[in-house]
């Protein structure tokens, strides 16, 4: 008896150490979640490590001798997670995203005094945060203001366009999705 309580101190301060790991993850999902578009090679790995966490996490929840509804229910995040992580590859970020408009909203004061700022003429020598966002490069054209912040899909863009006229039909290679007042969401084909 005593050789295997150190085995199930072992086993439980494992099952602690994958928690937090696990935690920490969930955590980090939080900003491709919440961003502007994903790119290509950062959703391949990030959704290949969601599913390895996944399994990892279910092979542990049924392996307990009394089988917990917590642990099932708590696995369930991980396949809601690499889900969430197609859907906003596949489809570009949606403003209906909790997470996403929140991010948005917690960050508009912050985008509302970059926009004030006479644009750099070159392009931005180091990316800058603004508000929640990590704006990679601002674009002036005409009447809107574009704050690229993501790459989307392959070789496409995404971020923020300010623009107080309402938005012209016919736009060329850029899709644009109504925030709130003057702000959209840019998705801009290569």
């Amino acid at each position: 008896m005593d050789n295997q309580r150190p085995t199930r101190q072992n086993s439980g301060t494992a099952r602690k150490g994958w928690f937090i790991v696990s935690t920490c993850w969930l955590l980090f999902l939080l900003e491709p979640l919440s961003s502007t578009g994903l790119a290509f090679p950062f959703f391949v790995v990030t959704f290949g490590v969601t599913i390895l966490f996944g399994v990892v996490s279910l092979i542990l929840g049924l392996t307990p001798s009394p089988l917990s509804r917590f642990r099932i229910l708590a696995w369930l995040v991980y396949p809601v997670a690499a889900s969430s992580l197609v859907l906003i590859f596949v489809s570009s970020q949606s403003p209906a995203n909790p997470l996403f408009r929140l991010r948005f909203q917690l960050s508009q004061p912050a985008l509302e005094n970059v926009i004030h700022i006479p644009a750099p003429r070159k392009p931005l020598a180091t990316p800058i945060w603004v508000g929640l966002f990590l704006i990679r490069r601002i674009d002036v054209n005409e009447s809107e203001i574009q704050l690229i912040s993501d790459g989307c899909g392959i070789v496409d863009e995404c971020g923020l366009v300010y623009r107080r006229d309402p938005v012209p039909d016919g736009r060329h290679k850029t899709r644009v999705k109504h925030l709130a007042g003057p702000w959209y969401h840019l998705y801009s084909v290569f």
